[in-house]
């Protein structure tokens, strides 16, 4: 008996532990899925300031995402709604242990991987961004692509020789194959120029750019190979194209494993000997054209503006003739002949031609450019020319401006430069030769480590640079005796110091450019004394904490310490009173000296730093002013300086922010061509309106205050930009709807009320909708771009009866809209026979994307036709069961632009019902299935 109780008593405590094990595991759970929850939305809230910061650069047209960021912010995004699903399993009783632990090294695995630095690209180094170039019209160029195109295919072939005389236009077929290696999305491609004084290291600094690794840590070449090696096998599908090589590379030193499967390489070249060391595949010989293609390119590069008689047509076959098909040489005699209608010169420019293109080469390219100056005494273009050289090969050039060469047509185009241009090597090394003499030059720009050594600095200098080149010393003693130097350019070259005496007989100086040496941290005070000096650039020196007095350069018209470490403003640079240029973006200024912005009345372009509040008095003073960045503590001041100091007939560019912000969220390196004005974490008085400047492009509200419940109230158009307002809304919990007019009200021809062209609106916890009542017509008949994300009391997008104004539309993206019920609303509460009869149309709609909507129950009621569809997403919309796409065409494609729709969940997919039976055949076969990872 005892023997039983003790049986008993033993089985009662086991089980009394493990009840108490499993209280305190649900108590654990639920705290662990607290924690969970709350490092789920730091995450969440990194990913929204990133998402914002990504998408106003990209607004600029100049940057794009990198994109391990854009898989970044997918995965964050993935992650919520795991973690939404697990809370969903928990409260029904389900706590799964094992996916809440999974999720916690998700989430310590996107923090890890979240610091990404540089979140942008720019678009011309962008990977995915095609290259410019001459469309092929010759049958033989098209024949030359279709033979790399098909050895590409050829699992056999894992590198590709492009060779051919200089200007034979092996760059050309490689562009082309370029950019259909991007449309065709099979292969990662990459371009890199390796020009004629490459270095090892060089180049894999260039490809470490490719794998996104930091080698500045790593000093010897071989570990340098290895960490490269290691990287690219992480990778799939690449192919590296390499331009312009002049000698045997070891692709081993640069870690790129050609051989394995899934990497290739095509290379172009002047020499067919260094197609066969490196070990290429397949060899591809670009010859000259024949007489016809070559008179073709030449009439098509003289332009159709250019009207030749038949006695000049005769004159221009022969000079085309003279060119033995080369294809650089044509285009660039032609170019020089655009717009002559003379027949006597003509007849002189044949006279002079040389008679042996192959062996003249570069006299035919000095010809056209002793041609560029017209005739006249004006040097400008010639000057132009010759200075793209102190750039490397392929680089983009576009600071003409700074060294006074080019006027724009207004002010701002003088530092808004946008037509950029780069050079081809032949172009480049006749440069090259013509700056031997007069002008003379001294170029070792984007060349390995090198000493400046002061016997090459000769007294007749004009030019030099040293861009992007690593100068590993510069001599204490050396004082170059260059009395006629107007350039000097050491940018990027990573310099720590700069001595004493070295500008000290460089008394013509004019142009300073010593940006980007992150590692300068010291100037010395010879600087003071150039009085010459028009621009002096030390952008991106953030290591600089002060720079020497300014106040003798009184003839500088640009000054550029955008990035540096200096707190405090130059002294003496209230004398700069011819000063065109300022930027002091991104410094540690925290003040500027009173009333200094008076004496710099010809100011054109001012970016202020970023914690200084902009003296708007001072302002109003600069009435030259066409580029502005600052920051206002109010709207009082906003409104007084952009009321008083500007009218709507002048053209000009602005970012500017209102409130106590961090400016540096979502700045360029540059003031953009846009208007944009930010106000955040901002308390708007009650009942007040805000009048927003002429022609304003971009309006961001950000975790504002004290705003009314319709969001058009707080904030009047005066006018927008031709192309409506991009708006931006975060965190304003005050807001229920965008538009809202009261049934006593009629706003239908209300000048003051918005015109959008990009809407998008993110935690707005109370929004109800998108509009109500009787709107303007203008107010959504511009709308390109709609996205609303985590509105969650948002039950029905927009009502039917707008559909009218929204036949711009052409992306709308709904995500973690959880109460979302309907995307376009019924006609009226009443479900009647004729509500499914009625066919709405967007006829310019090309991106749709619904994203965990959980209540989601309808797109639209009836038909809806959309016929430019090119890409649609479906994410978590379990309560959606019909498609209304319809067509009224019976073409084999009636959506002839669609490429991909993306589908997480088949069984979702295979039991939706469907307008038309062939639309769902035809949207069958571009599908994309996403699966998620179930533990």
């Amino acid at each position: 008996m005892e023997a039983v109780a003790g049986k008993v008593i033993d089985l009662i405590e086991k089980a009394g532990t493990y009840f108490i094990r499993k209280i305190k595991s649900c108590i654990n759970f639920g705290e662990d899925l607290k924690t969970l929850e709350r490092n789920v939305k730091q995450l969440t809230d990194k990913a929204v300031d990133m998402k914002t910061d990504v998408e106003n650069q990209e607004r600029s047209g100049r940057k794009k995402r990198r994109r391990q960021v854009e898989s970044w912010l997918n995965e964050v995004e993935q992650l919520e709604e795991e973690l939404r699903q697990l809370k969903e399993e928990a409260t029904r009783g389900k706590k799964n242990r094992g996916v809440l632990k999974k999720l916690n090294g998700r989430v310590a695995e996107l923090e890890q991987r979240g610091d990404f630095g540089e979140l942008v690209l720019d678009v011309d180094g962008s990977e995915e961004c095609p290259m410019q170039v001459q469309p092929v019209h010759e049958e033989k160029s098209k024949q030359n692509l279709e033979v790399v195109w098909t050895w590409l295919h050829d699992e056999n072939v894992s590198s590709i020789g492009i060779y051919g005389m200089g200007g034979v236009g092996k760059t050309t077929l490689a562009k082309h194959t370029y950019n259909r290696l991007l449309e065709e999305s099979r292969y990662q491609v990459y371009w890199v120029t390796v020009s004629q004084w490459f270095t090892i290291e060089g180049l894999q600094d260039d490809f470490a750019k490719i794998v996104k690794l930091n080698l500045s840590h790593v000093k010897d070449k071989h570990g340098r190979a290895d960490q490269l090696n290691w990287a690219f096998k992480k990778m799939k599908n690449i192919v590296i194209i390499l331009d312009d090589i002049w000698e045997r590379l070891r692709l081993e030193e640069l870690g790129y494993p050609l051989g394995v499967e899934g990497y290739k390489l095509i290379l172009t070249t002047r020499s067919y000997e260094v197609c066969q060391k490196i070990g290429c595949k397949e060899l591809l010989k670009v010859k000259k054209l024949n007489a016809s293609d070559a008179w073709e390119l030449f009439r098509k590069s003289i332009g159709s503006e250019t009207r030749l008689s038949p006695d000049m047509e005769r004159v221009a076959k022969s000079m085309a003739g003279r060119c033995e098909g080369l294809p650089l040489g044509l285009i660039t005699l032609a170019g020089s002949m655009r717009g002559v209608t003379d027949i006597r010169e003509w007849n002189n420019a044949l006279n002079k031609f040389p008679d042996d293109m192959e062996k003249d080469v570069f006299k035919v390219l000095k010809y056209s450019y002793d041609r560029l100056n017209d005739g006249s005494s004006d040097t400008t273009m010639q000057e132009c020319f010759l200075y793209c050289a102190l750039y490397p090969e392929d680089h983009k050039i576009g600071k003409f401006i700074m060294e006074g060469l080019v006027k724009g047509n207004s002010k701002e185009e003088e530092f808004n430069d946008d037509e950029s241009v780069r050079m081809h090597d032949l172009l480049r090394e006749t440069a090259l030769r013509i700056t031997n003499d007069k002008p003379r030059y001294l170029v070792r720009s984007g060349i390995g480590p090198q000493v400046l050594e002061e016997q090459d600095w000769v007294f007749n200098l004009d030019r030099v640079s040293s861009y992007k080149s690593k100068i590993k010393r510069i001599p204490e003693d050396m004082a170059p005796n260059c009395p006629t130097l107007s350039t000097l350019i050491l940018s990027n070259c990573d310099l720590t110091m700069i001595p004493g005496p070295f500008f000290q007989y460089m008394n013509n100086l004019q142009v300073l450019d010593l940006s980007y040496n992150f590692e300068l941290m010291d100037l010395r005070s010879s600087i003071s004394n150039l009085e010459s000096l028009r621009a002096l650039s030390l952008r991106g020196c953030y290591q600089l904490k002060s720079v020497p007095p300014l106040g003798k350069l009184k003839n500088l018209r640009v000054l550029d310490v955008f990035l540096t470490g200096i707190e405090e403003v130059p002294q003496g640079m209230k004398n700069l009173v011819k000063l065109k240029f300022l930027d002091m973006g991104r410094t540690d200024l925290y003040e500027l000296p009173k009333e200094i912005l008076l004496k710099l009345s010809h100011l054109q372009y001012l970016n202020l730093p970023r914690r200084v509040d902009a003296p708007v008095e001072d302002l109003a003073s600069l009435e030259l002013l066409e580029a502005f960045r600052g920051r206002f503590c109010d709207l009082h001041n906003f409104d007084k300086f952009m009321s008083s100091h500007h009218n709507c007939e002048k053209v000009w560019w602005y970012d500017i922010f209102v409130g106590q912000v961090n400016i540096d969220v979502g700045f360029d390196d540059c003031i953009p061509k846009h208007r944009r004005v930010i106000v955040e974490d901002y308390t708007i008085e009650a009942a007040t309106s805000i009048f927003l400047p002429h022609g304003i492009d971009i309006l961001q509200i950000r975790k504002c205050h004290g705003l009314s419940s319709c969001f058009v109230d707080n904030f009047l158009s005066r006018t927008t930009s031709s192309r409506g307002l991009t708006c931006i809304i975060f965190y304003c919990d005050e807001i229920e709807w965008i538009v809202n007019v009261l049934s006593d009200r009629d706003t239908t021809t209300n000048p003051y009320c918005i015109s959008f062209d990009s809407l998008k609106v993110y935690d707005l916890q109370n929004l109800v909708g998108l509009c109500k009542g009787k709107i303007a017509s203008h107010t959504f008949s511009g709308l390109t771009k709609l996205k609303i994300q985590d509105c969650d009391r948002m039950k029905k997008l927009f009502p039917r009866a707008i559909l009218q104004d929204l036949k711009s539309l052409e992306k709308l993206v709904i995500s973690r809209c959880y109460k979302m019920e309907e995307i376009i609303g019924r006609e009226g509460s009443s479900q009647n026979s004729s509500s499914t009869s009625t066919t709405a149309d967007l006829p310019n709609l090309k991106q749709l994307k619904l994203h965990y909507l959980r209540e989601l129950k309808s797109i639209c009621e009836g038909k809806l036709m959309c016929d430019s569809l090119e890409y649609m997403s479906f994410l978590e919309c379990p309560k959606l069961k019909r498609m209304p796409f319809y067509t009224p065409t019976a073409n084999e494609h009636p959506f002839p632009s669609l490429r991909k729709i993306r589908v997480r969940e088949e069984n979702w997919w295979k039991t939706l019902e469907w307008e038309q039976s062939h639309v769902k055949i035809l949207f069958q076969t571009y599908i994309k299935w996403l699966v998620i990872e179930v533990s």
